[in-house]
């Protein structure tokens, strides 16, 4: 790969050695075969160098934070030094795709973020430093690193942020560092979901009680407007909790009214659930246009007067990431033919041509609902099967049982529920065993808890209205010594 320009390889040898790294794929070395109702029969390697399944790669140890940026003479959106304090995720949204393929979690010493922070300022001038990772509140250090932060650079104004923060791990203890070491602007949420019971069918158990509690206390420190995301589309989501999200808005509202006065105020926004790969999602459908353009009505009527503000995604440009998130290969012809007719801005909403997707798709006899708004059979081969973040297959297939039965999953740095990867990398976690891995030792586990069938929707009519049929291995209690599977048919 590193041959003078004159001793170049030939594409095709440079497609073999790239297939020997391993976690890299490499497409063209893979035969994509379709059945008779349009799904993928299978995905088999076509060279022996290519590996019947991509399994990625894991860095133990996190690469040092990039401190040295071209610093822009005008002000831009992210104006701020970012740093990523810790990879991965154990809480198991069962949303959430980062979540389940950035496992397992790794964390960076605080002194060594304390040495960026340093680093960044002297050579960029930031005012703002942002503490990246998926839940930076789940960083085991993160009062120690908040407050050393403050302390060392507190007296240069500057602004503290942690931009994505869980309401179960936000202590009053963390509120009152980041008070310290932050301009009060607003704070920002995720509940994804307004009612406890439909938090817990995406195993993001938060009490509506415990975030109206902290909104009040995240008021009483002088911030005056809060920020919360959620989402539509979720399974088994009804008319009340979409009524919810308007409900719940109104009362953490009502909180900072009651604290501020006019001074307090909601942001909301509403996006559309995608399920996506890797996921136990990843076999439900895409929630139906109709019912999505209904509930984004509702909430338009509901979320509106003084201190509220309502942002929702565009339902078209939300299909077009489902079908392209849940596609096979078949869709590079579309790719290409949506391009050719004019769609090339789609991530400005100015510039989105929906009308070329729609004629791509015409024309090459595709259907973009058949992509995005089906049901996956549970022993459907799915396009990206071959291609592995680490999980095993029936740990997603456990939480998929689970959605249905708003059965919550602890934190895994807590309990080992065996999703698969301290299989995969437990050389490297015995080769580094201090390298700020967020997973219980190893050897240390829990039953998993047996799970009840009964209830599931595992297939749909073509109406999608649930029917239990088919059939698919389940696996009943078991420890992590030794796996036992039944057969459960109609």
């Amino acid at each position: 790969l590193q041959s003078p320009i004159s001793q170049s390889p030939s594409r095709h040898t440079l497609l073999e050695a790239l297939a020997a790294i391993p976690g890299v794929y490499v497409p063209a070395l893979y035969d994509v075969s379709y059945a008779a109702d349009g799904t993928v029969a299978a995905v088999t390697p076509n060279h022996p160098a290519a590996p019947a399944e991509v399994l990625k790669r894991v860095v133990t140890v996190l690469p040092p934070p990039v401190t040295k940026f071209i610093v822009p003479f005008i002000n831009v959106v992210h104006n701020r030094a970012a740093i990523e304090i810790m990879r991965g995720c154990t809480r198991g949204c069962r949303f959430c795709q980062a979540g389940m393929i950035f496992r397992p979690v790794r964390e960076r010493p605080v002194d060594e973020v304390l040495q960026a922070v340093d680093e960044m300022i002297e050579h960029c001038g930031f005012e703002e430093v942002s503490f990246l990772s998926l839940s930076s509140s789940d960083y085991s250090y993160v009062e120690e690193l908040v407050r050393r932060t403050v302390e060392r650079h507190g007296a240069k104004k500057l602004s503290v942020g942690l931009p994505s923060l869980r309401i179960e791990s936000f202590s009053v203890d963390l509120m009152d560092l980041l008070e310290k070491g932050r301009r009060r602007s607003g704070f920002t949420f995720a509940p994804e979901a307004a009612t406890d019971r439909l938090r817990d069918v995406i195993n993001k158990p938060i009490a509506s009680a415990e975030l109206l509690a902290t909104a009040e206390e995240v008021y009483k420190r002088g911030w005056t407007t809060i920020k919360m995301y959620f989402m539509i589309g979720h399974p088994t989501q009804t008319l009340e909790d979409v009524q919810a999200i308007a409900d719940l808005s109104k009362e953490v509202l009502a909180v900072g009214r009651r604290v501020l006065g006019k001074k307090a105020n909601v942001r909301i926004g509403v996006s559309t659930l995608v399920p996506k790969p890797h996921t136990p999602f990843q076999w439900v459908p895409m929630e139906d246009e109709r019912v999505i353009n209904a509930q984004i009505e509702l909430l338009q009527r509901e979320l509106r007067g003084p201190g509220i503000h309502f942002s929702w995604n565009d339902p078209e440009e939300t299909l077009v990431e489902a079908f392209l998130t849940r596609g096979d290969r078949r869709l590079s012809d579309v790719i290409e033919l949506a391009w050719r007719k004019g769609a090339k801005l789609e991530g400005w909403g100015e510039y989105f041509n929906f009308p070329a997707w729609q004629d791509a798709f015409a024309e090459l006899g595709l259907d973009m609902d058949w992509y995005a708004r089906r049901a996956r059979a549970l022993d459907e081969v799915l396009p990206w099967e071959h291609i592995s973040a680490g999980l095993k297959k029936q740990f997603l297939v456990d939480e998929y049982v689970h959605t249905y039965q708003g059965g919550v999953v602890d934190d895994c740095r807590e309990h080992c529920f065996s999703c698969g990867i301290l299989g995969y990398f437990k050389e490297q976690r015995r080769d580094a065993p201090d390298a700020g891995w967020g997973c219980p030792s190893l050897g240390r586990g829990k039953e998993r808890q047996p799970v009840d069938i009964a209830p599931i929707p595992l297939y749909f009519n073509d109406d999608m209205s649930p029917e239990l049929t088919g059939q698919f291995d389940h696996r009943v209690p078991q420890r992590r010594e030794g796996t036992v599977s039944k057969r459960i048919g109609d």
